[in-house]
């Protein structure tokens, strides 16, 4: 069975460009998840008080204000791939990522992503990108965008082209089914013309959906 590689990536000549942005002056308000309803991998952890938007609320572990502030980070032992469904850390930030906290979720995979190795280590970190760009897709930051999301499913791909199994699934994540979901949320922002009215405009929901029963 031949794996999908989404058409984002089946162009080389396909370039980054800086499109002319119409620029348009509005507060930065907390993001909202995409599906407000959706289903929750780790439900026995509650969610922080507030989505960390930079600049605009307290950090969350610099400032006493923040809602994770004084935390000790747990140093453990994980066994990743092999154990993701038993790794809270890894489905605790699905449940982040999917509901908002894509700050939030960038910090709970980063501290996977220091104990991992090879391609596990290179998933983590193409996560951890589009989460980050999601957190630029909020604030307008049209450059940031392009380059962490471009950055991340560049490495989501590497590990898929990887993979020995037929599904594409790896950690539970359907890479095919996930990167064309991809492909088309931030296809618009590679535009020559980029308004609000793109970031407004979202056809596809860029959301995590685990496979739990699968042996990958």
């Amino acid at each position: 069975m031949k794996l999908k590689i989404p058409k984002f990536f089946r162009s080389s000549k396909q370039k980054v460009t800086a499109p002319s942005v119409v620029e348009e002056a509005q507060s930065i308000e907390q993001p909202q998840p995409f599906d407000p309803d959706g289903v929750r991998y780790c439900s026995q952890r509650p969610f922080p008080p507030y989505r960390h938007v930079p600049g605009v609320t307290p950090h969350p572990i610099r400032d006493p204000q923040g809602h994770s502030y004084g935390l000790e980070e747990d140093d453990y032992p994980v066994s990743l791939p092999a154990d993701w469904r038993q790794t809270e850390e890894y489905l605790y930030g699905v449940d982040l990522f999917n509901f908002a906290y894509w700050w939030e979720a960038h910090e709970a995979w980063e501290g996977l992503w220091n104990k991992t190795e090879d391609d596990c280590r290179l998933f983590l970190q193409g996560l951890i990108q589009i989460s980050a760009s999601l957190i630029k897709y909020h604030m307008r930051q049209l450059r940031g965008l392009q380059s962490l999301s471009t950055n991340g499913r560049t490495k989501l791909l590497h590990v898929l082209t990887n993979l020995d199994d037929p599904t594409g699934i790896y950690m539970g994540v359907n890479l095919p089914e996930f990167l064309t979901c991809l492909d088309t949320f931030f296809e618009p922002f590679f535009c020559d013309t980029v308004s609000e009215q793109t970031y407004t405009h979202v056809t596809v929901k860029p959301l995590i959906h685990l496979h739990l029963q699968t042996s990958v």
